[in-house]
């Protein structure tokens, strides 16, 4: 059972915190002795220390699961066992995205046109439904005539038709019947080879846009031979990138998780995503964690948000937040569709208004909705 401590030990804890202390009289204007505010060093520390790592670890978990895909599909191991374990990997990596996916700016568009994020999640982008059309895709490959059929049919698949969602119905029903017990989908893969050639086709997509994620936080973003992470910690992106707006890190970081909580609120999240794995709960429950470390920080982090809107003289804002974040946990583990919406929606309504408020910074846009 989760215990709650008093207010007055909540309020202490956060106004005594080391951040704090750097700037004891001032909100967020003020400068550290490296002459950074203390914003740019929370916005700096979220990417460094929560957005990066998150990055990392979806690609890692893809790359999991297309390693045990080969090995499930090899000689022997196409196995009811190695199904589940196959399908659990798919559970983690989808995790992984969800950890990911609040932080939809910089790689995670990359191109206005075709943003990367779609070809990995399609139903972030509008909320339609894909499953009939990606189990329809997956009938015309496996019937494909011949080799040279199935890689024109393959060569037509549009962001709707491909990404995690192709995967999970790929591994979790058979495309004959759509059947997800585990007897019938273990004997397709053994019966029909262009199951796992399609098993491993939708793998390789998806690691491709995981690693175009990573490398644009990391090492090179839209081939300007600099990390996402540089450009916009050291304010460069228009100079680097005419297209680029110039908005400071923490108005990036504020806005797309304002944008998350729009979409969960208006979306049928709970209904239509990781039906087939039973695993949108968890998946939000991830996001609901993501979205803690970014507002409190982490072991590493000298300079949280909470601590500076706690500094500005915000303090009941951060512990109202706090009760916010414990509302939409509960309605997560208790599995309510009704109850998750209001709360993501009062989520929204705090990273529009009251969390801007309370850093002193203005977002400069006109709320709507996110998508």
């Amino acid at each position: 059972m989760t215990k709650f401590l008093p207010t007055s030990v909540l309020l202490i804890s956060v106004l005594l915190s080391p951040a704090l202390l750097l700037s004891a009289c001032g909100g967020t204007s003020s400068s550290t002795s490296t002459g950074e505010t203390e914003l740019n060093i929370a916005a700096t520390e979220v990417i460094d220390n929560t957005i990066i790592p998150a990055a990392t670890q979806f690609q890692q978990q893809v790359e999991d699961l297309v390693s045990e895909s080969q090995s499930f599909c090899a000689a022997g191991n196409t196995t009811e066992v190695n199904l589940a374990k196959l399908q659990q990997q798919w559970i983690n990596t989808n995790l992984a995205w969800y950890e990911l996916l609040p932080y939809r700016f910089g790689p995670m568009i990359n191109s206005e046109v075709l943003p990367t994020y779609i070809f990995i999640d399609n139903y972030r982008q509008r909320g339609n439904d894909a499953h009939d059309t990606i189990r329809g895709k997956i009938d015309a490959l496996i019937a494909a005539s011949s080799d040279a059929a199935y890689n024109a049919e393959l060569s037509t698949l549009g962001a709707n038709s491909q990404g995690l969602l192709a995967l999970e119905i790929t591994l979790f029903e058979d495309a004959e019947n759509e059947s997800q017990v585990a007897s019938d989908i273990t004997t397709e893969f053994l019966n029909s080879s262009r199951k796992c050639q399609l098993l491993a086709d939708f793998g390789t997509k998806l690691l491709s846009r995981a690693e175009d994620v990573h490398q644009g936080w990391t090492t090179n973003y839209r081939e300007t031979g600099k990390s996402y992470r540089d450009l916009i910690v050291n304010n460069q992106l228009e100079d680097a990138l005419d297209d680029e707006a110039g908005e400071s890190a923490v108005k990036k970081i504020t806005i797309s998780m304002q944008e998350f909580y729009d979409y969960l609120g208006k979306r049928n999240v709970t209904t239509n995503a990781a039906q087939l794995s039973d695993s949108i709960w968890l998946a939000l429950d991830s996001s609901l964690k993501t979205t803690e470390e970014l507002l409190a920080g982490t072991e590493s982090t000298s300079i949280s948000f909470d601590a500076i809107m706690a500094n500005n003289r915000f303090e009941q804002t951060v512990l109202d937040i706090k009760a916010n974040i414990q509302t939409l946990r509960t309605a997560l583990e208790e599995k309510n569709t009704i109850d998750t919406q209001a709360a993501a929606a009062i989520l929204d309504g705090n990273f529009k208004r009251e969390i801007p408020e309370a850093l002193d910074i203005n977002l400069g846009l006109n709320f709507s909705d996110g998508d």
